[in-house]
């Protein structure tokens, strides 16, 4: 019989993490955020264009600075914005992970739902007030080119799961 894996092994820990271990968890996960969006915001004015077409656009360099997109300068996609609520969703599954009602994918499909009814209200409800901090970013009330069956399978409430997936018949 194999010896059980040490934690550096990937195997179970019994350690928690102390407030050093937490802070820079967090620093890491918001220099994730802020590259990803940089990156996004930087990549928004070019998604449709061509290499020709973007040199024509921004010169031989292509582009070297935040540029126009959506109608904004420094603009993020709907990437950006699912990405951020999807840490939102799991931000809260970990908040209710000791209240016995813990179940990731919950959280993150309510989180969706509220990333979906950014890109089709015109604001935040402030008489939602499950809807959290996040929901009620005003920049964040902006279709930034969501794809149609994203919309569509976030169009209701219902979760679909892997056994009853909500994109088949």
């Amino acid at each position: 019989m194999a010896a059980p894996l040490t934690p550096q092994q990937g195997g179970p820990s019994s350690a928690v993490w102390g407030r050093a271990e937490q802070q820079d968890f967090r620093s890491r996960v918001r220099g994730t955020l802020i590259g990803a969006a940089l990156g996004d915001a930087l990549g928004a004015p070019l998604a449709e264009l061509s290499l020709e077409e973007v040199r024509a656009a921004h010169g031989p360099q292509g582009l070297t600075d935040l540029a126009p997109a959506y109608g904004r300068r420094g603009a993020v996609t709907a990437a950006t914005q699912q990405a951020l609520f999807t840490v939102d969703g799991l931000i809260r599954a970990q908040v209710r992970r000791d209240t016995g009602a813990w179940h990731p994918p919950t959280d993150v499909h309510r989180a969706y739902l509220r990333w979906a009814a950014t890109q089709r209200d015109w604001g935040p409800d402030e008489r939602r007030k499950e809807d959290g901090w996040l929901a009620r970013e005003e920049w964040l009330y902006s279709r930034r080119g969501p794809s149609r069956d994203c919309l569509l399978g976030l169009g209701n409430d219902v979760m679909g799961t892997l056994d009853k997936p909500k994109n088949m018949a």
